[in-house]
């Protein structure tokens, strides 16, 4: 593979896994700067009343679906790397450590939750120039830490695509 090619695969891939943080940060966040309840957070409250249903009860339901959806997630990406060690396109090696950067970034993902927008976006630059230097010094392709479901990130993002046809 040519520099240039990895260069641009790592790019962008630090990019999709970059907005695709950004995106599950923003539907944590439970309050604009309005002080109105927003994202997940409104969506239990209209629900429970709605229905005049436990509020309490209503989340838990949201946490239990959350938490399958991420273990769906987790177990697609480890079936992801297995296949890419069979094929021989990383080792064991590489794939324990990128399991262990997306550990990473998910805790990052999660701290971001508290912070503002400004801030979020300058952690969010850093976190993607630090990727491009992990995945270049550990030879591990970038494609390789693409999270999420078909759609992108945290609930969505590339995860279920396969690597460029250069890294087949």
């Amino acid at each position: 593979m040519s520099k240039l090619t990895k260069t641009l695969l790592v790019t962008g891939g630090v990019l999709a896994v970059g907005a695709s943080s950004l995106i599950g940060v923003g539907a944590v966040s439970a309050q604009t700067s309005s002080g109105t309840t927003s994202g997940p957070t409104a969506l239990i409250q209209k629900i429970a009343q709605k229905f005049n249903l436990n509020e309490a009860e209503v989340k838990a339901v949201f946490d239990e679906e959350h938490e399958a959806r991420e273990a769906e997630r987790r177990q697609n990406m480890e079936d992801r790397l297995s296949q890419a060690v069979a094929d021989g396109k990383i080792t064991e090696e590489q794939k324990t450590t990128v399991l262990s950067k997306i550990d990473e970034l998910d805790t990052f993902r999660d701290s971001l939750s508290d912070k503002t927008d400004e801030e979020r976006r300058e952690a969010m630059k850093s976190k993607m120039d630090e990727l491009m230097t992990w995945a270049d010094e550990n030879d591990i392709p970038i494609s390789y830490l693409r999270m999420g479901g078909p759609r992108g990130g945290h609930g969505g993002g590339m995860g279920n695509m396969a690597p460029p046809a250069d890294q087949e």
